[in-house]
């Protein structure tokens, strides 16, 4: 399966929502932008904001290497929220799963995202910080271009 997020070069739409323990869901909007500056390395850059009460932007730089034989790449982020982060992923069939974790930090949250492809132009995201054993926060949305 050709993957069109994170391997092609483009800028996704982002909806959907932001889901903390004990509060209704938080609707969250933004873009993804995926750019390719050498034939390994790539770059994305995301902002998102919640329509929560204080419209709270998230914003993050990522860059990675990825193993096309492999289907396996690792990058680090800046992350607005989270602070700084090195994380793997892997390229499935209909997924790219990436697994995550704080630097820096003693703290015991880690995360994992899959981008599952509906189709080319269309992801469904499912992103999740846990702590130890818990699911800590979730966000769901779709992308598109």
């Amino acid at each position: 399966m050709a993957h069109s997020f994170l391997l092609e070069s483009g800028l996704w739409n982002v909806k959907g929502n932001w889901f903390k323990p004990n509060l209704a869901p938080i609707p969250i909007e933004g873009v993804i932008q995926t750019a390719w500056k050498r034939e390994n390395w790539f770059k994305i850059t995301t902002q998102l904001t919640c329509n929560d009460e204080k419209a709270t932007k998230i914003a993050y730089q990522c860059r990675g290497n990825l193993n096309y034989e492999e289907k396996y790449y690792t990058y680090v982020s800046q992350h607005s929220l989270l602070g700084n982060i090195e994380g793997e992923g892997r390229l499935g069939f209909q997924s790219i799963i990436q697994y995550y974790w704080f630097i820096g930090t003693t703290s015991q949250e880690k995360g994992i995202d899959t981008f599952y492809r509906a189709d080319s132009n269309t992801y469904h995201l499912t992103s999740s910080i846990l702590k130890g054993h818990s699911v800590k926060h979730t966000i769901e949305a779709i992308l598109s271009r």
